[in-house]
């Protein structure tokens, strides 16, 4: 069935590649299909900034051609076929989501497209260029080429600022210039750049209290007259003699005023019942919502401040993270008093609460990483402002059946039932011993309490109630960065009613037994994330995350001091676990033209088990194969090093392939296909390691690069920006054997047994990575 869908998927795709290659066919007789412009500079100078020039002249392309899509004008092609009123289905719903009309060599404006080129070259600084073109014909199609003669560049000799004899402005001004040195002498004039240095100008002095200055309030002058070098410029910075009084006087903050329960429905007179003033800020609410001590600390405005935008940004953002309010709105109002030169302005603070409690319900499909799939309910219950200072109250539950597939056939014995319960306080400051508040100016610091408890009975094996006790701290420095401190996390696993296969099972396996038996995990994580992802201007991101887990240690330290020796220490009766894990998971992604891109990862897990541990506790180790892992084996399958259990369809492979080291290599090409339709190439490569050897010989080796499985494969992906749908189909490139890796030496297609062992297909829900 799988091997006819590929059939079928091929065929098709054959179909619309040999339609789409036709579309100029339809063409009236004369008419040329245009296939944009090229561009040839020839520069009469030693400029060592072509890239720069076809950087700037990148999207003078006017009109743009008809797109491709695989090379194939496929929305061309759809709109032909609804126009001659000979389209079906595919045509028409293609149509509807990507036709366009064919743009024509006679749609071409060429001399404002010239005079496009020109000015573009004349905002790097190129004037009185020349420029001239030829068009490229062909049967039914044509380019047309540009070829651009490039002049001398003009060279900013100096930068001076012209006084208008106020000294505090000019002052400021003048520092600016000679500090941060936004234009440096002779360097290429650049139009793009005068302007952000106007801005930059505008903010510092605003930064420092000139409320009403503007960046338009500045001008840029250029004289290439009285300079000693040719093709030089020397540039005077002024401001314009139309601006506003008020914008040459600076304002200091006066009056603030905060409305902690604004509401956009009511008039301000409800407001001032019940005030609160704390350092002169005046704290007006009808009721007590948000204590005015809780919210003085996310205020960066002081009065008798010179007005500063940063700190209204940061004052803004501070409030916002409090995640207890839908609307902030910061006012100012001049005051009409002005002494000695500096105005004063009134801020007032409007604060507009979501709801203070709201409830959720919610039906999932849910799909995990270890190939368990099947619907959930969950209840949530949320209150915002829990003691009236942001604190928010989270209260879960869920229950949820669960079956794990293995390529296509639910694995016998592995359904589950699961059920929760979970109570989370989210406090935005910090609560702890230490007077770290200062050192957390760009964001909130948030303190996480949280209790839960888990019931997962897993048919025909064992149930496992799971309790989690965590304490702990978050905060980001800046835009990219998060840390996550948990000082006290605490889990117990308590597993029951096992079944005669399952102890059978643990008894053949006393490694395997080990890790189940160590369910008290008393420790510390850490976890630190560099996330460049949410800035899309980027062509080149990367995203590097690092986590640490310690256990045990403190527990050890503390009993070996009195007294108490040996590997098989307890607490409360319970053997408890002793290990160190970090992990490294670095990530590049390079975009490719504008709707492509190249992805790469690298992760690599640590497990050091020692004292009471032999091995990781089970839910801690690592797994290797699946759909977010290497994609052309089966989930858990890989490892540990080149152990091949005798029977992967008992279930008992569900237990035995984890490790305590774990390597894993990825590369993915990503492209669009049609619309939301994305496809992808990959391959992966990795595999999963014992610190300690068992009865599987997994231990790590200096060999352990010839233990690396390696799969290829291609993917689907349906993306609709918020959700993501993934099907992926790889192939077993090199694989354990029992006389240890081989490379696979022959692809049998059309062998169903060949099919079944060496390829692999993985559905997903977001992307792998």
């Amino acid at each position: 069935m799988k091997i006819k869908l590929i059939h079928i998927a091929l065929f098709l795709s054959g179909s619309v590649a040999f339609i789409a290659c036709n579309t100029t066919k339809k063409l009236a007789e004369g008419e040329k299909l245009y296939l944009g412009r090229k561009i040839k500079l020839e520069q009469t100078d030693k400029v060592n900034f072509k890239q720069e020039i076809l950087n700037s002249l990148a999207e003078v392309n006017r009109p743009k051609p008809n797109e491709k899509i695989g090379g194939m004008r496929i929305g061309l092609w759809a709109n032909q076929k609804v126009q001659d009123s000979s389209a079906k289905f595919l045509a028409k719903w293609i149509n509807k989501k990507i036709g366009e009309k064919e743009v024509l060599l006679e749609d071409v404006n060429i001399n404002s497209v010239e005079k496009l080129i020109n000015n573009r070259l004349e905002n790097l600084g190129y004037y009185n260029n020349k420029i001239n073109h030829r068009v490229i014909e062909n049967k039914n199609t044509a380019l047309i080429q540009y070829d651009v003669k490039v002049a001398n560049r003009l060279i900013i000799s100096d930068v001076k600022y012209e006084r208008i004899g106020k000294n505090e402005f000019d002052s400021l001004v003048t520092l600016f210039l000679r500090e941060e040195k936004p234009i440096k002498a002779n360097s290429p004039f650049s139009l793009q750049k005068l302007k952000n240095t106007r801005d930059e100008v505008s903010y510092y002095l605003r930064s420092n209290g000139y409320y009403y200055f503007t960046a338009d309030n500045l001008i840029f002058e250029a004289d290439t007259l009285n300079t000693s070098l040719p093709h030089h410029a020397n540039l005077k910075l002024s401001v314009k003699k139309s601006v506003s009084e008020l914008a040459l006087i600076p304002y200091k903050i006066d009056d603030i005023k905060i409305y902690p329960n604004y509401s956009l429905n009511s008039n301000d007179s409800s407001q001032l019942n019940d005030t609160t003033s704390i350092e002169g800020i005046e704290f007006i609410q009808s009721h007590n919502f948000f204590r005015a001590d809780r919210m003085h600390p996310y205020l960066f405005m002081k009065e008798g401040e010179n007005y500063n935008p940063l700190n209204e940004r940061w004052t803004n953002k501070r409030l916002n993270q409090l995640k207890t309010y839908r609307f902030i709105n910061i006012r100012y109002q001049e005051d009409s008093l002005i002494e000695n030169g500096i105005g004063k302005l009134d801020a007032s603070i409007y604060l507009s609460p979501l709801s203070k409690r709201s409830f959720r319900s919610e039906l999932q499909a849910v799909s995990k990483s270890n190939n368990f799939v099947g619907p959930s309910l969950n209840f949530e219950y949320l209150n915002r402002n829990l003691f009236k200072g942001g604190e928010a109250l989270r209260l879960s539950s869920k229950v949820g059946y669960e079956a794990q597939i293995n390529r296509g056939n639910i694995s016998t014995g592995l359904n589950s039932i699961e059920t929760g319960v979970a109570a989370e306080l989210i406090v935005p400051r910090l609560i702890s011993l230490f007077p770290l508040k200062d050192r957390f100016i760009y964001s909130v610091p948030s303190t996480k309490f949280k209790l839960s408890y888990d019931l997962l009975n897993r048919s025909q094996w064992f149930n496992l109630n799971s309790f989690l006790a965590v304490y702990g701290f978050e905060w980001s420095p800046n835009l990219y960065i998060t840390h996550n401190l948990n000082p006290i996390s605490i889990n117990y696993i308590d597993v029951g009613n096992e079944s005669s296969a399952f102890l059978n099972l643990l008894s053949a396996n006393p490694f395997l037994a080990r890790s189940f038996e160590q369910q008290f995990i008393p420790g510390l994580t850490y976890n630190f994330q560099l996330n460049q992802l949410i800035d899309n201007k980027r062509s080149s991101r990367f995203y590097f995350a690092f986590g640490a887990d310690f256990s045990g240690n403190t527990l050890a330290l503390i009993q070996n001091l009195g007294g108490v020796k040996g590997d098989n220490k307890r607490f409360w009766g319970q053997s408890y676990a002793q290990f160190s894990r970090f992990d490294f998971d670095l990530r590049h992604y390079q975009n490719i033209g504008e709707k492509s891109r190249l992805v790469s990862r690298i992760f690599t897990g640590l497990g050091l088990p020692y004292g009471n541990s032999v091995s990781l506790p089970y839910a801690k180790q690592y797994f290797a194969g699946g759909p977010n892992s290497v994609r052309a084996f089966p989930i858990r399958s890989l490892g540990p090093g080149n152990y091949q259990p005798s029977n992967t369809t008992d279930g008992t492979s569900f237990f035995d392939q984890a490790g305590d080291i774990k390597i894993e290599a990825n590369i993915e090409y990503r492209f669009p296909l049609i619309s939301y339709l994305k496809g992808a190439v990959f391959t992966d490569a990795g595999n999963v390691w014992l610190r300690n050897d068992d009865n599987r010989n997994g231990q790590i080796s200096s060999n352990w690069i010839n233990e690396m499985a390696i799969g290829s494969g291609l993917g689907l992906r349906l993306d609709i920006e918020f959700f993501v749908i993934r099907l992926d189909v790889a192939a077993q490139i090199r694989k354990p054997t029992p006389t240890g890796f081989e490379w696979q030496d022959s692809f049998q297609l059309g062998n169903k047994s060949w099919r079944q062992e060496n390829i692999n297909w993985n559905f997903g829900i977001g992307y792998p990575f």
